[in-house]
């Protein structure tokens, strides 16, 4: 089984434009996000997906491995459907390229749930529990609910899944911004990107949420692994103050 990792990475982010090439205790974050993804026994290759010529060539004097797609992309993961065009492998890792201190183990992760369920999922993702209310509260983390046999039911930016029990808190879950597709899952997703984004991922801005508003399984996996991701630039000081420990 050939298995290829895949940063998708934009310039034009509108929280943080230029995002992929700030400066992260001195090193760009595209290279440590690269770096800490090679750093996976599960990984065949670790290429970077940009619209951008910027960004292709800082990965191309770094001897990084970078595809360039369309800049009609509506997610990560329709540029990732790109690269499968062009690339052939049995199983392709979303690696967010905005997550510098991302730990490899939840790539093998991935790949170990790929390899015992094979194709009776569309997708694979992961969650870790939070309980910190601030992260519970804030609509830059993605909370998840999955139903008894850890499969996706909804993501969403509010804290879910509500209890309207007395006494009986809900249980909260973060998504793990690591994504696993077969080519087969890529093309379903492409194809309805050719139409649009479906309605509930408009609305959450959760990509996966395509594959459930279209009827599909994802199978969520719990981890203890954590990440940081960069969305807005007060977050890059938490990564350093991360790497600095």
């Amino acid at each position: 089984m050939r298995i290829l990792g895949v940063l998708p990475a934009r310039y034009k982010s509108t929280r943080f434009e230029g995002k992929p090439l700030v400066s992260i205790a001195g090193v760009p974050m595209i290279k440590r996000t690269c770096q800490r993804a090679m750093l996976s026994d599960s990984l065949d290759e670790v290429v970077v997906a940009t619209e951008d010529e910027r960004i292709e060539q800082y990965c191309r004097s770094e001897n990084i491995p970078v595809v360039m797609t369309s800049d009609s992309c509506l997610t990560g993961t329709d540029r990732i459907a790109e690269v499968a065009e062009m690339l052939d492998y049995d199983f392709y890792i979303n690696i967010q390229g905005d997550e510098p201190v991302i730990d490899p183990v939840v790539v093998d992760q991935l790949v170990e749930q790929y390899k015992k369920h094979g194709d009776s999922y569309i997708a694979y993702n992961l969650y870790k529990i939070i309980s910190d209310q601030k992260e519970i509260q804030s609509n830059t983390i993605v909370k998840v609910v999955v139903n008894a046999l850890d499969e996706l039911m909804y993501m969403s930016r509010l804290p879910v899944p509500f209890s309207n029990v007395k006494g009986v808190e809900s249980v909260y879950r973060q998504q793990i911004p690591v994504y696993g597709f077969t080519k087969q899952a890529l093309k379903v997703f492409a194809e309805q990107g050719c139409l649009g984004k479906t309605i509930n991922e408009q609305f959450e801005d959760v990509e996966l949420l395509r594959f459930v508003d279209l009827g599909y399984k994802l199978k969520m996996t719990e981890t203890t692994a954590d990440s940081i991701a960069v969305d807005v630039p007060d977050d890059i000081k938490k990564v350093e103050r991360f790497l600095s420990q």
